[in-house]
């Protein structure tokens, strides 16, 4: 069925087969030209965490959809930063997407931690910039899409009370953590989560077009440039995806490095370069200002937070494959939890001290 739907997408798209790239969790994608222009394209697959998955019109349209939005602000931003051209089909008997060929996936684990620190720093200027360009869109949240309607945040009404509610939930997962699980108990960490929700709620204004999915399989190099591909875009308070790729970066990808879904890219070997990355994206994204920074860092201790507490619910339940492969056994998530409070603890005595100047600040 798959080199049926190869044969039938390459005919559809009047493109020449090159080479298989690969698969990720959802696609699989192959080399391709056209015009004498390399392109990639990318067909769902059929089964993916080991289940059959469904076809979907309002989803992979909600998917391609916001991935075009995404590449044509990029654009605008940064000039190359996405591909240039992306165009997609979708039907019940066809679905896949073509763009153009961004460059060669980073390899962290030869390039220099200069490298790796310039990488990010890219990166981040490609978000920040990224955030100035109008979307357009009604509504917010992850995108979806409807006849009706097209392309539109899943959500409506007030964005800001709706964010003022997501800050009140982040410190009840903490206090169900602490309870739970008294070692999570910690003053400082207290004070710093409760700082940076009221910092978020005071800093807010208007969703804009962000990125949850910049982890190092989606970033190539073209050049001296940096190509972001197969985004997750969402309308959003843009300082939470910034705080979301610092979290990834210095904490998340490291510890879930054995589990399946994260194995083949050996992340723990290259730590080191992870955390420059990450630490190149906030010069990046905040250009030197202190109080952009400490928003950043206020929202990656909010992550890492409820990615803690995502630990805390999976121990409560029984783990689907997905989870397992996404997290490993119950074991391993209990272990886990252990590390992860230590680095929700560390984090926050790191960045309480910028919470309470960004608070001074607030009233001086």
């Amino acid at each position: 069925m798959n080199e049926l739907k190869l044969e039938a997408a390459l005919k559809h798209a009047d493109v020449e087969l090159k080479e298989y790239l690969g698969e990720g969790a959802w696609h699989r994608a192959w080399k391709v030209s056209k015009d004498a222009n390399e392109l990639v394209l990318r067909i769902p697959k059929e089964i993916a965490y080991r289940k059959p998955v469904p076809f979907d019109e309002e989803a992979l349209r909600a998917e391609y959809g916001g991935t075009e939005l995404y590449y044509q602000a990029v654009n605008k931003a940064v000039p190359g930063a996405a591909p240039a051209f992306y165009n997609f089909h979708v039907s019940q008997e066809l679905s896949y997407t073509l763009e153009l060929f961004g460059g060669q996936q980073i390899d962290l684990h030869t390039m220099t931690e200069e490298t790796a620190f310039q990488t990010g720093k890219k990166i981040g200027e490609i978000y920040w910039k990224t955030e100035e360009i109008p979307h357009g869109l009604d509504g917010f949240g992850y995108l979806a899409w409807s006849r009706n309607r097209g392309l539109h945040g899943s959500n409506s009404g007030d964005a800001t009370a709706a964010l003022r509610e997501e800050s009140e939930e982040h410190l009840a997962d903490y206090q169900a953590l602490c309870n739970a699980l008294p070692q999570f108990k910690d003053k400082k960490a207290s004070e710093a989560l409760r700082l940076a929700a009221e910092l978020r709620n005071e800093r807010f204004t208007t969703p804009l077009i962000a990125n949850q999915d910049a982890s190092p399989e989606n970033i190539l190099m073209n050049g001296d440039g940096v190509c972001l591909i197969d985004p997750y875009p969402l309308l959003y308070y843009p300082r939470g995806m910034a705080g979301n790729f610092v979290n990834l970066y210095e904490t998340f990808f490291v510890a879930l490095a054995d589990t399946e879904r994260y194995r083949k890219h050996r992340f723990s070997a290259c730590a080191g370069k992870l955390k420059m990355v990450a630490k190149g994206f906030i010069a990046g994204y905040s250009a030197g200002d202190a109080q952009i920074v400490s928003e950043v860092r206020g929202e990656q201790l909010l992550q890492l937070l409820e990615t803690a507490f995502s630990h805390y619910q999976l121990l409560s339940e029984e783990l689907s494959e997905e989870a397992t492969i996404r997290y490993g056994s119950k074991e391993e998530i209990e272990e886990r939890l252990t590390f992860l409070c230590e680095e929700l603890k560390s984090l926050a005595a790191f960045v309480i001290d910028s919470l309470l100047c960004s608070a001074a600040r607030k009233f001086s």
